[in-house]
């Protein structure tokens, strides 16, 4: 995790790996103390919803880690349209500590495979 603002924008990055096999046994017990309805309706209507929601948790465990102060999980949301790249969606809350970290926006980027899953999560400021 880099925390000191860089010439290149990024305020602080974080990548996080999760096994697919947890987001799998939350998703049958039912849990929603992690992920949004709009996660669980965009997993549920993919193949093995498990690895999205693993992707996902991974995302939000590193935003969570970089803007710390409480913040959990159910602050951040992973939303992706039909076309465009996933995109971190922030709780007011989290918004107010990602300004006051410098930074104007969080950016996001999911992988997964059978086993395992990670997301990469950038705080950036400046340039869209």
């Amino acid at each position: 995790m880099s925390e000191s603002p860089s010439d290149d924008g990024i305020v602080a990055s974080a990548v996080e790996v999760v096994e697919v096999e947890e987001a799998a046994r939350l998703l049958e017990a039912g849990d929603d103390s992690v992920f949004s309805p709009e996660e669980l309706a965009y997993a549920r209507a993919r193949v093995d919803p498990a690895r999205r929601l693993a992707a996902r948790l991974a995302a939000k465990r590193a935003a969570c880690r970089l803007l710390g102060n409480g913040i959990a999980p159910r602050d951040i949301t992973v939303v992706r349209d039909e076309h465009g790249p996933p995109a971190v969606v922030l709780s007011p809350r989290a918004r107010d500590l990602l300004r006051a970290l410098g930074a104007d926006r969080a950016l996001v980027s999911l992988t997964h495979e059978r086993r395992h899953a990670a997301a990469l999560v950038l705080l950036a400021r400046g340039r869209r």
